[in-house]
This record gives C-alpha cells, structure tokens and sequence, in this order.
C-alpha cells in the first residue's frame, strides 16, 4: 500500500478545497444579485419616465434631430424656428406640448434600448455565471471524491490499528515471560559477582597468611646460625722424615 497522507496535510487539502467551492458559492450568489439589482434598477426609471411631464414640440424635434446627427438641419430649423418666433407667426401655446403618439415612440425606443443594453449586460452575467457554475460543480465532485477517498483511506487506518492492536496484544505474555527471565538472569548475575568477589577475598587472604608464614621460617633459619658458629678444625702436622 502506498504513502498514507498525514492528518495534517488532509485537513489543510480539505480547508483549500472547502476555501474554492466558498468562493464559487460567493461568485455565483453576487451574479444572481446582480441580475436581481438591475431588474429592480431597470424598473423604477420605467415607472418615473411615465408619470414626467412631457416635452415641447421645439425641444422633441431638436433632440430628435441631435439624436439622427442631423447637424445641420438642426442649425437650419434653429435658425427658421428662431426668426418665425421674432416675427410671431406662432402660437407658442399651441406648441408647448407633443402629441401623446410621439411621447410614446420615444418612450418605446429609449425603453427598447434600454432593454437591449440589459439583454446584452444579462447575456454576459448569464455566461459568467455559468462558468462559475461549472466551476462549482467541478469542485463538488472533487470534494465528493476527496472525502471519499479519506474515508477510504480512515476505514483502511482504523483496520491496521486494530490488527496492530491486536498483535501487542498477542505479544504482552511473551514479554512478560521475557521480563521474568530477564529478572532471573540479572539476580543470578548478580549473585555470580558477589560469589566472584568472596572468591577474590578469600584467595588475597590465603595468599596473605601463606606469604607471612613463610617469611617467618626465614628469619627463623637465620638466626639458628648466628647462634651456633661453625669450627674449624686444626689442620693435622706433618710427618717428620727420618735422617740417614
């Protein structure tokens, strides 16, 4: 069987992963608040826009004519519009305000780009959040199969520790068998050193009174012959030769 990961380093690949799939939970609820922000902001101008005052004939067709790029007929109807007013050929009551089928078409069209610009703006958060939901499902099921796999190799954990339990187990009587034989051996040791040390004592002993008593026959030789000197013999004379 391979290398069993510590514990240490499954908790930290576990706070790692469970870190990711947070952060993709994260992404994926600000999309949807995001969408659910601009719908409710996409609303309320909506509702304001049809409630405003609507505006002059002369201010609908110049910003009509600005938003064409129609420069120069707006300087043009500037210019006739300006010196019609001097000479008071209208009658500005009658001009003040734009018939309701214009109000609606400029509602109708600020009201479909507006919708466009939202249509494009979700089509990009929709795409973003799909990613990240792909991204959250793919570290789902890496979680899935990461716990599985640690839970796996727990069980796998848990049965080496109960078979080598169970083999010290096996092992206490043989140890303590040793553990007698161990003490048995060491009293005989020790008793076997204390024998040894009588021993030596005895045989220093012995040796010690053998020692001193032959030192005493010695002297005792020597002093036997101090006391009784040997003589020496006279030599015997000559014999005398007799004369012829």
């Amino acid at each position: 069987m391979g290398a069993t990961p510590s514990c240490k380093d499954m908790f930290h690949i576990s706070a790692e992963d469970e870190l990711s799939l947070k952060e993709g939970e994260e992404d994926l609820e600000a999309t949807v608040k995001a969408i659910q922000d601009r719908a409710e902001a996409s609303a309320r101008p909506s509702s304001t826009n049809r409630t405003s005052k609507p505006p002059a004939v002369v201010d609908f067709l110049r910003n009509f004519l600005f938003q064409m790029g129609m420069t120069e007929t707006l300087d043009c109807f500037q210019t006739e519009w300006n010196e019609v007013v001097q000479k008071g050929l209208l009658e500005e009551e009658g001009l003040m305000v734009t018939p309701f089928v214009h109000i609606e078409n400029q509602r109708l069209e600020n009201e479909l780009k507006t919708a466009l610009k939202e249509m494009e703006e979700y089509r990009r958060t929709v795409s973003a959040a799909a990613g990240t939901l792909v991204r959250v499902q793919k570290n789902r099921d890496f979680h899935r199969m990461q716990h599985k796999r640690v839970v796996q190799e727990k069980n796998l954990l848990i049965e080496e520790m109960r078979k080598v339990k169970m083999q010290c187990n096996s092992y206490e009587p043989a140890v303590k068998r040793m553990n007698e034989k161990y003490e048995v051996v060491l009293k005989q040791v020790m008793l076997a050193a204390l024998e040894r040390d009588k021993a030596f004592r005895e045989v220093n002993s012995s040796s010690l009174q053998h020692d001193t008593l032959c030192g005493g026959e010695e002297r005792g030789g020597e002093a036997g012959v101090e006391k009784y000197p040997s003589v020496t013999q006279p030599r015997p004379p000559a014999p005398a030769h007799s004369k012829k």
